[in-house]
Parts: C-alpha cells; structure tokens; sequence
C-alpha cells in the first residue's frame, strides 16, 4: 500500500510487471542506465568448470617437493606490520593465488545462519567473510538460493535464524566450492585483521558459515512489490477497486500492466473513476 501523497508512478519507476518472478522474461538492457560505473571491468567466466579445471592443472605444475627448507624473500610494498613483526615468536603464513583469483568479479556464496546467533542479519550489513586464507569486509546482498529458467532470484531484506540465502556482492575470484565463514563486529571500532593467524581478533562473533559458489554477473536479484487494493463493487465481470491508486496519471501508468488474484483470477485496468483513480 503506497501513500496518498505519493506518487506510484514516481515510486515505483524502476520497477517492471512481471507474471512470474520464476518464468517470465527478465529484458536486461533496461538495467544498462542502472550499472556502476566499474561493472564492465569485472571479469566475466563463460565457462566456469573449463576455466577452474585449467587453473587447478596449471598449479600442479613445477612448485617445490614437500619437506624442502627454503628462502622467501619480500619485494614490492610489505606492510608495515610485517616488517616490524618478530618472526622468531609468531610465525607468518603465506600463500599463493590461483589463476585469476586477484581479479574483481561478483561472488555468490551460500550462507547458512548459525544455531548459536539468535539474530537476524540485514542485507547490506557488515559482515567480515573468512574465505580459505582471505578475509574480506563485505556488505552482501542476500538472495533466494536455486535456480530458476530466467536466472532471476527474489531479493531477501532479512536472513533470519535457521534460513539459508545467497550473499551476493563484488570481491575476487575464487575456485572452488571453498568453505567460508562470517562474523560480526561485537563493538564499532573493533579491529579487524588481514588474516586469521593475527593476534588482533578479538570484537568478532561468528554468525553464519557457507560454501563459495561459481560468480555469475548475469544473476538478477529483484525486489518484489504487490500492489494491492479493495474490492469496492463487484458487477458479473467488473471490480470496482479503490485505495491502489490516488491519481488518475497513476492508473494510466499501470494501465498496460495485467493483473492476478490469488485465487488466479486475471483481467486488466479499464478506466478511472472520479479524479483519484
């Protein structure tokens, strides 16, 4: 139910009819205006299992054998802390990318609420995701898991405690279905490390874990809105239906649109009555 004092076709401009969130066509090149402006630069897997399989092989190749004491030496931009950490007490992990893992791409990751976390989670809230050996500060936008024939997935505002979703948001590749999991900041300010063996953890409360999925930037997340109205009179097969729309321009906007019940009754918009639609 909108407001009278606001305008339906002004609220709901980006918004477009649709019979089936699950089945109907979803036209991409209406959402062209709408992309950010680096969306173009991110990279864009055709064939996800070929591309995996070849970055797996091409690890598997030369490396050194287990058990052979070697000598890494730094380069480039080492962070501070690094530099100043004392190595003899805490040891320092590192690790290797596959093939193209440094590149920015949308990520899917199926996340599963904890038992122990009697919380809901927004979507778009902070959350730090341990994924393998990186860690990354997200806001993830959640959405129902499946698939579905158009690739278009209803957005959730809420996971809620026992729910699974999807987290989709923008971070680098990742092979696999690697194991993740999220926490939350349990005070604002609370320090976040690079890298799990930090000693600077503390403020975290894990609250969901998951499994990466492959990246698809052609997954739609769509937000749903039912208009709704009351049946004021009812003539054989004309509806009299008030309290939808509060201006005559607003009922020719939505005119084209069809229109289902729930009890799958279907018909479209006639004509206005009065000067309030």
């Amino acid at each position: 139910e909108l407001s009278p004092h606001v305008a339906a076709r002004e609220r709901l401009a980006r918004y477009r009819g649709l019979k089936s969130l699950r089945t109907s066509e979803w036209v991409e090149d209406e959402d062209r205006a709408h992309e950010p402006q680096d969306w173009n630069r991110l990279l864009r897997i055709s064939d996800y299992q070929g591309a995996r399989s070849r970055a797996t092989r091409e690890a598997l190749v030369g490396g050194v054998p287990p058990g052979t004491r070697v000598a890494v030496y730094l380069s480039g931009s080492v962070p501070a802390h690094t530099q100043s950490a004392n190595l003899q007490h805490q040891p320092i992990t590192l690790f290797s990318l596959l093939r193209h893992e440094h590149k920015q791409t949308v990520v899917n990751v199926m996340i599963n609420l904890s038992s122990d976390y009697p919380h809901s989670i927004k979507s778009k809230e902070e959350l730090i995701m341990q994924c393998g050996a990186r860690r990354f500060i997200i806001k993830p936008l959640f959405s129902q898991p499946g698939n579905t024939p158009n690739n278009v997935h209803k957005y959730s505002r809420y996971l809620h405690p026992g729910q699974s979703a999807v987290a989709t948001f923008v971070g680098p590749v990742t092979w696999g279905p690697v194991p993740a999991v999220f926490f939350k900041r349990t005070a604002p300010g609370a320090v976040v490390a690079e890298s799990a063996d930090s000693q600077s953890n503390s403020g975290l409360t894990l609250v969901a874990s998951g499994t990466a999925l492959p990246p698809s930037t052609s997954r739609v997340i769509a937000k749903r809105v039912i208009l709704t109205g009351h049946p004021y009179h009812i003539h054989k097969r004309v509806v009299t239906i008030r309290y939808m729309f509060f201006s005559k321009d607003d009922v020719d906007w939505f005119k084209a649109l069809p229109l289902w019940t729930k009890r799958g009754r279907s018909g479209f918009i006639k004509e206005t009555l009065g000067t309030h639609g």
